[in-house]
């Protein structure tokens, strides 16, 4: 294992939901939550994201906060963390408006996709692109190449498949979870962890570090069991 930190800072509603039935339909907006994950986001060199939530959102989770600039500033950082999108098919459209944004861009896949993807050579004209593990990604040299980099902390923001490789890998350290007053519900609406899921007897456990309510929001901070 390398010193590497990762926090994980998710959001969901009250019925268990990151997004609504439509994952395209405009999610609420919760100011408070906004402000937070703009903290956390702040602290970051590097955030981890899925490529299905770069898909629909079209862009990466930018800081605009003066005073987390200046922080970031006074601490030796980057004015943004490297954004590393992580994505099994390159399924990343070139024109997408995430490659216009003025962040330093990183994907993460396997050697299998980086060799048979037919937009690898454009992809890497506008990212840095890595390839690690034949048919899934090998996080060990992932987060390797993070330390070399000298990353010292990574805040993954999602989704739901890559929350489940991250805690699968035993790579999330901490859980900032935020509860939305608000009740989505449906069927195939989005959960904050998805893949083939984990038995009861083995499931990752947590403990509850902190716990804050500000107006109906409930902010709740984990550290991951290992």
């Amino acid at each position: 294992m390398t010193n590497v930190q990762t926090t994980l800072v998710l959001g969901m509603t009250a019925d268990g939901k990151i997004s609504g039935e439509d994952p395209k339909a405009p999610p609420n907006f919760f100011p408070v939550d906004f402000a937070h994950l703009e903290y956390q986001t702040s602290l970051a060199d590097l955030i981890l994201v899925g490529a299905r939530t770069i898909r629909l959102e079209g862009t990466t989770f930018t800081i605009n906060n003066p005073e987390l600039l200046a922080g970031r500033k006074i601490r030796g950082q980057s004015p943004q963390p490297i954004t590393c999108v992580v994505s099994h098919s390159l399924d990343l459209p070139p024109t997408m408006p995430f490659f216009s944004q003025e962040v330093e861009r990183w994907i993460f896949t396997t050697q299998t996709s980086l060799e048979r993807s037919s937009d690898a050579t454009i992809l890497g004209k506008q990212a840095e692109l890595f390839g690690f593990g034949d048919t899934d990604l090998d996080w060990d040299k992932a987060y390797n190449l993070i330390a070399e980099r000298g990353i010292r902390k990574v805040v993954a923001l999602g989704g739901g498949s890559l929350t489940a490789t991250l805690v699968k890998a035993g790579r999330i350290d901490d859980w900032w979870l935020t509860i939305w007053p608000a009740i989505y519900g449906g069927k195939q609406a989005l959960t904050p962890v998805e893949g083939v899921g984990f038995m009861p007897h083995s499931a990752p456990r947590l403990e509850l570090l902190e716990t804050r309510q500000v107006g109906s929001e409930l902010f709740l901070h984990y550290r991951m069991l290992k």
